[in-house]
């Protein structure tokens, strides 16, 4: 394992199915870590779901909405491997930095 560095404000955003998002780490192996800069526009909307990795979130503008808590701007969500939440929302857009251990897409 080295340093990995970057300016996230050089990184090229790729569309997603919720928005876009910004790839600091990507990770190719299940177990790894991936960290992104996620944007996420009103029309969001994540389904239920779980994964077998810990993730984290920290919501760096606006809010997000997982089931039906509301998480404004500086709040920082750990997620359990395993557990199941959701659904994942943005209303109003919100934009997280996000951390997993799972293969990234």
């Amino acid at each position: 394992m080295g340093i990995y560095s970057l300016n996230a404000n050089e990184v090229e955003p790729e569309k997603s199915a919720h928005g876009y998002t910004k790839f600091l780490h990507r990770s190719e192996e299940v177990g790894h870590p991936t960290i992104q800069i996620r944007h996420w526009g009103p029309e969001t909307n994540i389904p239920v779901h779980r994964h077998t990795f810990n993730e984290m979130f920290y919501v760096l503008e606006g809010e997000v909405e997982i089931g039906d808590q509301i998480y404004p701007a500086g709040s920082c969500i750990f997620i359990d491997r395993g557990t199941l939440y959701g659904p994942t929302r943005a209303p109003k857009g919100g934009t997280v930095l996000r951390y997993g251990e799972g293969k990234s897409k």
